[in-house]
């Protein structure tokens, strides 16, 4: 093609034709621009193509981590409230008189259960977007500032959770400290084998109202069942945000 080119410029000019070759010249780098123009636009097109099908997979990637994250909140909800119930019956035990270990036992096992509240999201993707600065390829602006919104709720939530817990745990620790509840927990009551090591005075504070160490028994309590009731509210409000960004990722991936 070049050759092509070249060869009509020299003929041109062995003829003589001087204008008629400025106008071919000029002709000539027009179509040049025109290509160089029309390659640019076909990159940039590409481009494009490539960063919406990116921002696609990176909606697609937290619709499916917000609904495995409505599940597990849902998931907890229900179990925080079965196991608020069991609690309830508990105390109703406790302050109606322990009979036996078998009673302190379904007590701790309660208590064990309910000390696991460990908020943990499914958070990964808008981390790796966050790394990478990829949060740009989602192209809607308020899809992506509801996105933006949501974890920055999951992080403060986080930080909040956090410190009541390690208020929770400070109660709980104090009391592991001042009497023998922990040797009724699943992990280490096997340990004690003999009657001397393990009978009905580890859990005598139980049955005296008044003594210091029970009051204490009853503030650990009351702060796990806290702990537990603000875990479920502020799982429940999430529950209702996720639902909401969900729709819009829909609605956002509905329209391609």
């Amino acid at each position: 093609m070049v050759k092509f080119f070249r060869k009509i410029r020299q003929q041109l000019l062995a003829e003589n034709k001087f204008r008629t070759y400025l106008v071919y010249a000029f002709g000539e780098i027009f179509l040049v621009v025109i290509g160089i123009l029309i390659a640019l636009g076909v990159n940039n097109w590409n481009e494009e193509n490539k960063e919406h099908q990116l921002g696609n997979d990176l909606l697609i990637r937290i619709h499916r981590d917000l609904v495995q994250d409505t599940i597990q909140f849902s998931r907890l909800i229900n179990r925080n409230n079965a196991l608020r119930e069991e609690l309830k019956q508990e105390l109703v035990n406790v302050y109606d008189g322990i009979g036996s270990m078998e009673e302190v036992h379904r007590l701790s096992d309660t208590w064990d259960n309910l000390l696991d509240q460990q908020f943990a999201p499914n958070d990964n993707t808008y981390q790796s977007m966050l790394h990478s600065g990829s949060v740009g390829f989602i192209k809607n602006p308020e899809l992506k500032d509801a996105i933006i919104d949501l974890y920055s709720d999951y992080d403060q939530i986080s930080t909040l959770l956090g410190s009541i817990s390690d208020w929770m745990i400070g109660i709980a620790s104090h009391m592991d400290s001042e009497t023998d509840f922990i040797k009724f927990g699943s992990g280490v009551s096997d340990l004690f084998t003999t009657p001397e090591m393990f009978n009905a005075d580890d859990y005598a504070f139980l049955n005296e109202k008044d003594h210091p160490k029970f009051k204490l028994f009853i503030r650990a309590m009351s702060s796990v069942a806290f702990y537990q009731k603000v875990n479920n509210h502020y799982r429940s409000e999430l529950i209702k945000k996720c639902t909401t960004v969900l729709n819009r990722i829909d609605h956002e991936l509905q329209k391609q």
